[in-house]
This record gives structure tokens, C-alpha cells and sequence, in this order.
């Protein structure tokens, strides 16, 4: 049955604990609804079919919507016309029919669908009758038939022709092997091949319409009509089924139906939803936009093997789970907000919210709620005792019974009743502020005081064997409390924080048989009380595990624990050392509406059951049940819906689905995978790989079924693929070999033909390394000779330079003995004009002619210009040849002037004032025709 759990936690908490009535119709949680941004297509769909590979087909008002669990797809007819009915016959052969359009979808051998219309066969019919529309699709022996209001055309051997019945037709199912037909006021008919029979015809039939005909029990017949409810064939008459529903039938216009693998009956309405009934017509479920549904008319309908039921809706699509053994139900409660705590008493359900104290129904499909008056504000704990409900409220302690409300308290931050073990008639209650001590009264709770000498704000409180109180602190750390037996003073107090568990922060005190433990969300630690020290509880902590790093402990009965941690739920029962985990639950499954965090709350109502506190709402758990639906992954491998190769430029080439061991070239070793998993349920499933050949490990869970791998280098690849549940249940691995062959340069082929050419170029290298050899030689050989040559010169320069510096010293030397020369016949000449004819004549002329002749001394001349021959080779010949008319004087001075010397250096050389060597320069300047710019000594420098 499909609400077993729900009924199993019902009777469990109702039943078995307070013995309070059981409510037969119970909300439905495994609804899970789709809407046009999540598949992209319009709002309405027609109609919904499931191929044998779990692929769910929807006629949507925008073309063939196609969802294989992960991801959508849809598929538009080339004239964009709106589909009406879809038939997926096989896995890659799918039926459509619309507006004046009929045709069929097949998969090519990548994974997408390719439309085909037999429009052109079907012309003639087409043309007969305007406006054809076809409502419903039916397939058997070969034959495909397509109904509308007024014909039915039959696909067979690749030629389209109508099918003969007289009248109106309302509706064509398929039930079973037969295919049925409705005939407006002239019964029943069935197809066989191309012959149509009647085989009911009742007076019930006529003047109404039938929505639908549907298998029952023993080869009867349900067929539900427009406005006189549901009716029985048994073969010969026509009785009314589940005649007390037959008002709401035909008030709500039932539409379509379907019956399910264990027989359950699900009828689906334009205006409130599905109702589910069992083959003997109880109610099981209704499921609506009040529980689920993103909205109520139901214009297609499909029960598919694993029970579970898929919806076209008016807008959107709906899914509802088959999952018959579910071990938790969700109770959404709108507008009670974040519920920190739950009792239930007096046949209600109490919830303690961030609002106040609402009181709810314990009818699962009754969801409102109603707050109890004089309780808004924070409610941080309830609690039944002796016949009241204690309520810990932001602003005091209060108690209710038969619906009266009364004040205990004032103290305000009312968090945690607990009984003192050591003293029965006595209630403990931490505060923002102190501990507060009730007495316990034929009246109710009283409060009596509270323990002197110690206030803090303390969330809550454990006593040991000793007597102690433990106490956590809201934010930090733990108290650890000696009290009077009287229990009004604390004798003593000691607080542990950072040096005992590595932090003072989040830190809470539990117990776990009788035995004080703590959480600080990384491990536990216990209180040693032959050492009276804290230490990690390690002997719990490995048999834990991850439930070590639980935040909340929360005892059931008879010796079983919840623990809460960040990822999961879990139930343990614990017998000193045997540690043994009943079942877990992860808080992935409360996504809507989630737990509240910080604060996660379990009210155990017995040793398997519990009621956890939600944000807007409850979920009942029940660890006795096991999720069967998702035990089922082990049967399953994810489905590959596209392999896709990819160039670096971005060129993408598809495989075929079905390839084995592909060689891939190495320009396409960009790959790209898309996957589903084909069990498809309310849970999602996330995925992981492994490339075998790139990667050392599985990769983490991701919800995307999408895996790239990009620039795979040459070499052999397996990649496995495995989907996991949120339960984590794991499915079978999908395997896909292939090889990323080298290029075209690196074949056997190219090797040889590289090593060809290697043997070649080694030759050549050989070849032209003894030529280089040889060259090398003759460049030494050249170098050498160059060196003898740059010696040489080098040692001819060096001569130059001494000629050069020899030619420098006698021509200074000359200068000056000429200076000197001149200087002495200045004196001479003076002395004579001083002396006159004291200084006889025949002295002055025979002194001053000799000192002409030293000055103009040829033996001088003679030495400076073989000098500056050595010097200055063919100076001399060079301007006799380019300027004949030059003098020897013209030759000297244009010889000194080669020297660079001056004007006032030249004058004693030639024995002749500055003056006359400026006029010599100026006549030479003129036999050699230069310019007034051109510079005679750059002139003489450039020879």
C-alpha cells in the first residue's frame, strides 16, 4: 500500500502510545512538481508516456518534452504545432499526435530524437475533416492508431487509412493487451487489428461521456464517466463503483485514471488533484496544490512499474513517488515559523515556535494550526508531566491543561525541565539567568525557588550519580555544580572551557546511560569521576563515528539514542559497549522546510519513532522501516544520453550510445559526457567518476551529471561512472574504454619514416661535420695567417710610431735650434745698432751669414725629409702627382703641415716670420684650388 509508513508512524505514535483514533486519509509527501523553468516548455501537458529505458515523455503544449531524471529536453514538430497525445512504443520509437499533425520520433544512434510526419500518408483523411486534433495514441501487433473526437486513423505497413465506427468517439485507451473504444451513446467498442467489435453497451453509457477505461480485478473493467461517476464491468452488467465518492467524482470531473502494479486505482480530476484508492475502493491518498501539485486539473496520467505516478497538469508537471515503505513523513504547517520544540498532549500536537505555542491537528492532512492564546513570543521547551504540559517561554514558565492556561514562573528564558533523579517531587528548569527549582503538586508544578550562589545563562542540565548538576552554558563552556541536598544553594561551582576541550564555544551536556557526556561538534567527552576529570569518550567515539561530532543527543526508550549531527540523523542503540546504528537520515532530506539550525529537536515517542522539529513544520520519522525504493540502486546503471568529442577549436563530433572501446583521434581529445539514472524516485541522486588512466581516485559526489575531460593526452581510458542516492546507496557501474590514439606523426609509419630520415641526417651530419671539420682548419689556418699579418702590421705600426716620434724629436730639435738661431742674430742685430761702429762690420756680417747658413741648413732639411719618408711613406709623391706645380718650399710646408704643427711652429723650419708662412699658406692654398670652408690642414691630414 502505497501510505504504509505514513499509517505505520500514525498507528505507532497514535495507536500503541495514546491510543487515539487513526485518521484513514493522510497527507502525501513524495510529491515533487516541475515547473516551465525547470523544463522549459509551456504550462500545459496533454498527455505523459514512460519508455521501457525510464525516459518520461510529456505532450506539452510546445512540442515533445522528453526528461530522462537529470535534465530536460524539448523537441519542437518542424510546423510548431502544440502536441496533444504521446506513445513511446520502444525505447527509440515514439508516437505523437496533435493539431491536423500525426507522426513518430526515433533516436539515432547519439541520443537524439528525429521526427518523421505521416502527414502526406494521411492527406485525403486530413482534408475530410477540419480541425482534427488527436487526443489519445494506442499501439498494438504492428498496428498504431490515433484517435481524435471524430476518427481514428491506423498506421500500418507505412500507409495511414481510418478506422470505421459509427458515431462520435469520447475515448480510446489502451488496457492491458486491448485497446478500447468509446463510442458517444452506442457503447463500447474494442480494436483488433483493422475490425472494431462492441463489446459492452448499457443504458448506464448513454447520454453520458466516458473519460476513461481502465484494468481491475479479474479482467473487469472501471470506466469512469463525465457526470454519473465511476462504473464495474464484470464481463456482463454495469454496477457503480465506490458509489460514496461518485458525488465528489462528478463534482471535482474526473479525467483520466490509471491502476498501479500492486492494483491500487489513482483518478485523476480537472479540478481537485488525484485521489488513490485500494482495489477495494478505501481512499489511500489525495494529492492536490494543497499537499504538493502546482495545481489541480489533471489532463494526463501514468502509473509506471516501480509504482510511481506521473501527472500533465494544466501548468506544470507533477511526480508522486511509489515509494510504498517510506520511514519519514514531512507535515508542512504554513505560518507556525522556526519549532523548537514538540509535545503531544491531550490528542494534539503542540508545537513551540519562535512565535508562540500553536496547537495542530495529529491528522496528517489536516495542516492548520491555531495559537493557543498568551504564549506569542520565543517558546524554548515543552515538556509532559503528571498530566500538564510544562511550556519554557521566553517570558516565564507557563502549564496547560484542558486547554487553561496557567503561570508558574516568571523568570525569564524558560529552556530545560528536567526531574532530579535524587528527589522525585522535584523539578529542574534552567534560565537566562539561574536554575530554578518546581515542586511537583496535586495542583500542578509550583515554583519553589531557586539555587542561590549561582547564576548563569545555562541551556541545559544533567545530573550525574553524585549528584552534580552539569550545566552548559548558551555560548560558553560547562558548569559543573555542587548543590545542598535541599536543593536551594550551590555549595560549589567549577567551570571547564578551552584547557578541557580545545574551545569554550558550543559545547552541551547529555547522557548516555546514566553516564555524563559532552558534544563540542568535533568529538565526545565524558566526566571520570575516579579521576574527577573530563576526557574524550573514546571507546564511544570509535564506535560512533561520524556521529561522534553530534551537536544534540536527544534518549528514547529502552536504551536508544538520536544523535543530530550536520549531515545526518541517526538512531543508536547503545547497551554499554555494544554501539549499534538502527538507522540515519540525512538532513538533505529537509529541504523543505528545513531543520532549525542550531536548535534541531526530536521529541521520541518511542524506542523507533520520533516527531523532528522543522521550520514550519514536523517530519515523524520511523527508523524500524527501510527505504526499499532506494535499496533498488544496486539494480541500476546510469545511462549515458551523450558522448561528445570536441577539437580545441571548439568542432564537436557525437558517438554512438552504444559504442565499446573507441579510438579517439588525437585532434577530437576533448570529451564530453552527459548521464541520468533511470530509477526514478522523489530523492535526487548525485554521481561519481572515475577515469581510469588520469585519475587515482573517485571523484566527490556532484549533482551535475556532466563530466569533461579536456586535452586527454594519447593513451588507454576506462571511465566509471556510479550514481548515489541520499541515502547513499550505490548503483552499478557504467563503463566506457576508449583510447586517445597519437597523431598522425607518431604511427608506426611516421616512426619509421623519422627514423629514415634520422639515418639520413645522421649522414648528412656526418658529411657536413667533416667538411666543418675541414672548414675549421682552414679558418684556423686563415686565423693563423691573419695573426702573422696583424703581427706584422702591428710591428710596422710600432715603427711608424717610432719614425713618427723620431721625426717629432729632430723636428722640435730643429725648431729650437733654429728659435735659438734666430734669437741670437736678433741679438747680434741689436748689439750691432747698440754698438754701431764700435761693432766693426766685417764681425756683424761674418756672425750674422753664419747664422743664416745654420738656419737654412740643408743637412737639416735633408735629415727631416728622410725621416718623414720613413714616416709618411710617398707622401711626397703623392702630391708631386696630384698637384705638379708645387715647389719644394710648397712641399715643405705642406709636409709640416702634415705633422699638424702651427703657423708659429712652421716660421723657425722655414727660417721666415709668422706672417710670410701665413702668405705661404695662402698661395699653396691657391694651387691646390680650395675653398674659403675647406681647411688646408684636414686637407694635408687626409694624403
Amino acid at each position: 500500500m502505497r501510505t504504509n509508513a505514513i499509517k505505520t508512524i500514525v498507528n505507532t505514535i497514535l495507536v500503541v502510545l495514546l491510543a487515539i483514533p487513526v485518521y484513514a486519509v493522510n497527507e502525501y509527501t513524495g510529491v515533487v512538481q516541475f515547473d516551465q523553468n525547470a523544463y522549459k516548455g509551456s504550462r500545459q501537458n496533454w498527455s505523459v508516456s514512460i519508455a521501457g529505458n525510464g525516459l518520461v515523455y510529456f505532450a506539452n503544449h510546445s512540442g515533445l518534452l522528453c526528461f530522462d531524471g537529470t535534465n530536460w529536453t524539448l523537441n519542437k514538430l518542424p510546423n510548431n504545432t502544440i502536441v496533444r497525445s504521446v506513445k513511446a512504443v520502444a525505447d527509440s520509437l515514439i508516437y505523437t499526435g496533435g493539431y491536423m499533425e500525426l507522426g513518430y520520433w526515433k533516436s539515432t544512434p547519439t541520443g537524439e530524437l528525429v521526427y518523421t510526419s505521416l502527414n502526406e500518408k494521411a492527406k485525403e483523411y486530413l482534408e475530410e475533416t477540419n480541425n482534427l486534433e488527436f487526443w489519445n495514441i494506442a499501439e498494438r501487433d504492428d498496428y498504431v492508431y490515433f484517435q481524435s473526437f471524430n476518427k481514428i486513423l491506423t498506421y500500418h505497413n507505412d500507409s495511414v487509412y481510418p478506422l470505421h465506427l459509427d458515431g462520435g468517439i469520447s475515448v480510446m485507451n489502451q488496457v492491458g493487451d486491448r485497446i478500447l473504444v468509446s463510442v458517444r451513446d452506442n457503447g463500447i467498442w474494442e480494436v483488433e487489428n483493422d475490425n472494431v467489435k462492441r463489446v459492452i453497451f448499457d443504458d448506464h453509457l448513454i447520454g453520458t461521456t466516458v473519460k476513461f477505461m481502465i484494468q481491475a480485478e479479474d479482467e473487469n473493467l472501471l470506466i469512469g464517466t463525465a457526470d454519473r461517476g465511476i462504473f464495474l464491468w464484470d464481463g456482463t452488467t454495469l454496477t457503480q463503483w465506490n458509489d460514496e465518492w461518485t458525488s465528489y467524482f462528478v463534482e471535482n470531473e474526473l479525467n483520466r485514471a490509471c491502476r498501479t502494479n500492486s492494483g491500487n486505482i489513482i483518478i485523476g480530476s480537472l479540478v481537485d488533484g488525484i485521489v488513490e484508492f485500494d482495489r477495494y475502493g478505501n481512499l489511500l491518498a489525495k494529492v492536490n496544490s494543497r499537499n504538493g501539485l502546482p495545481n489541480n486539473t489533471v489532463l494526463g496520467i501514468y502509473c509506471d512499474e516501480r509504482e510511481n505516478t506521473w501527472l500533465a497538469l494544466d501548468i506544470g508537471i507533477g511526480f508522486i513517488s511509489g515509494n510504498q515503505n517510506k520511514s519519514f513523513v514531512v507535515k508542512k504547517l504554513r505560518g507556525a515559523g522556526a519549532v523548537y520544540s514538540t509535545a503531544i498532549f491531550e490528542n494534539k500536537l503542540y508545537l513551540g515556535t519562535n512565535q508562540g505555542l500553536f496547537e495542530a491537528s495529529l491528522d496528517l492532512n489536516n495542516d492548520e494550526i491555531k495559537l493557543v492564546p498568551g504564549t506569542q513570543d520565543q517558546i524554548w521547551d515543552l515538556k509532559v508531566i503528571d498530566d500538564e504540559l510544562l511550556i519554557g517561554h521566553n517570558q516565564g514558565s507557563f502549564a496547560l491543561k484542558n486547554g487553561v492556561r496557567r503561570e508558574v514562573s516568571l523568570e525569564g528564558g524558560a529552556f530545560n525541565f528536567i526531574e532530579d533523579p535524587f528527589n522525585p517531587d522535584l523539578l529542574l528548569q534552567s534560565t537566562y539567568n539561574r536554575i530554578i527549582v518546581y515542586n511537583k503538586t496535586n495542583e500542578g508544578i509550583e515554583r519553589r525557588n531557586h539555587i542561590e550562589d549561582f547564576g548563569n545563562l545555562i541551556r541545559y542540565i544533567e545530573f550525574d550519580h553524585l549528584g552534580n548538576i552539569w550545566a552548559s552554558h548558551m555560548h560558553r563552556g560547562i558548569y559543573k555544580i555542587q548543590v545542598n541536598d535541599a536543593r536551594t544553594k550551590a555549595l560549589n561551582f567549577e567551570y571547564f572551557g578551552e584547557e578541557t576541550f580545545g574551545k569554550d564555544h558550543s559545547i552541551h551536556v547529555f547522557k548516555i546511560e546514566k553516564r555524563i557526556v559532552f558534544t563540542t561538534g568535533e568529538k565526545l567527552y565524558t566526566y571520570d569521576d575516579l579521576t574527577d576529570a573530563i576526557t574524550p569518550y573514546d571507546t564511544l567515539n570509535a564506535s560512533l563515528g561520524k556521529y561522534a561530532s553530534a551537536n544534540r543527543i536527544i534518549p528514547a526508550p529502552n536504551n536508544y539514542y538520536w544523535f543530530i549531527q550536520a549531515s545526518s540523523i541517526g538512531l543508536f542503540s547503545i547497551v554499554q559497549t555494544n554501539v549499534q546504528l538502527i538507522k540515519e537520515f540525512p538532513t538533505s532530506l529537509f529541504k523543505d522546510p528545513l531543520l532549525v539550525e542550531g536548535f534541531e529537536n526530536i521529541l521520541p515517542v518511542n524506542e523507533y519513532t520520533g516527531i523532528l522539529c522543522l521550520q514550519n513544520g514536523v517530519a515523524f520519522l520511523d527508523a524500524s522501516i527501510s527505504d526499499s525504493t532506494t535499496n533498488l540502486m544496486s539494480n541500476y546503471t546510469p545511462a549515458v544520453r551523450s558522448i561528445e568529442l570536441q577539437t580545441n577549436s571548439g568542432r564537436s563530433v557525437y558517438l554512438p550510445l552504444n559504442t565499446k572501446n573507441a579510438e579517439i583521434k588525437n585532434t577530437l581529445n576533448n570529451l564530453h559526457f552527459r548521464f541520468s539514472f533511470p530509477m526514478l524516485n522523489e530523492f535526487p541522486v548525485s554521481y561519481k567518476y572515475f577515469l581510469e588512466g588520469l585519475n587515482l581516485e573517485w571523484s566527490e559526489s556532484t549533482n551535475n551529471p556532466e563530466f569533461n575531460f579536456e586535452r586527454l593526452p594519447r593513451g588507454n581510458y576506462n571511465l566509471h561512472v556510479k550514481a548515489v542516492d541520499i541515502w547513499g546507496h550505490e548503483s552499478q557501474i557504467y563503463n566506457f574504454s576508449f583510447e586517445v590514439r597519437p597523431s598522425l606523426l607518431a604511427t608506426k609509419l611516421a616512426i619509421f619514416f623519422y627514423m629514415f630520415i634520422l639515418i639520413g641526417a645522421l649522414l648528412l651530419f656526418r658529411r657536413w661535420g667533416v667538411k666543418q671539420t675541414r672548414k675549421k682548419e682552414q679558418l684556423q689556418h686563415e686565423k693563423r695567417e691573419r695573426e702573422l699579418i696583424r703581427l706584422r702590421n702591428e710591428k710596422l705600426r710600432d715603427e711608424v710610431r717610432f719614425k713618427s716620434k723620431e721625426l717629432a724629436n729632430s723636428t722640435m730639435a730643429i725648431i729650437r735650434k733654429n728659435e735659438f738661431l734666430l734669437d741670437l742674430k736678433n741679438i747680434v742685430r741689436k748689439q750691432k745698432e747698440e754698438l754701431g761702429s764700435r761693432y766693426p762690420d766685417k764681425y756683424f756680417n761674418y756672425l750674422n751669414n753664419k747664422i743664416d747658413e745654420n738656419i737654412s741648413s740643408r743637412d737639416d732639411r735633408q735629415i727631416f725629409e728622410n725621416n718623414f719618408e720613413r714616416a709618411h711613406e710617398q707622401f711626397f709623391q703623392k702630391m708631386k702627382s696630384k698637384y705638379p706645380e708645387l715647389t719644394s718650399s710648397d712641399l715643405q710646408l705642406c709636409a709640416y703641415l702634415r705633422m699638424n704643427l702651427s703657423s708659429k711652429e712652421i716660421a723657425p723650419l722655414l727660417g721666415i716670420s709668422i706672417r710670410g708662412v701665413e702668405n705661404h699658406r695662402y698661395k699653396l692654398r691657391k694651387k691646390l684650388n680650395l675653398q674659403p670652408e675647406d681647411s688646408l690642414t684636414d686637407i694635408m691630414l687626409s694624403v
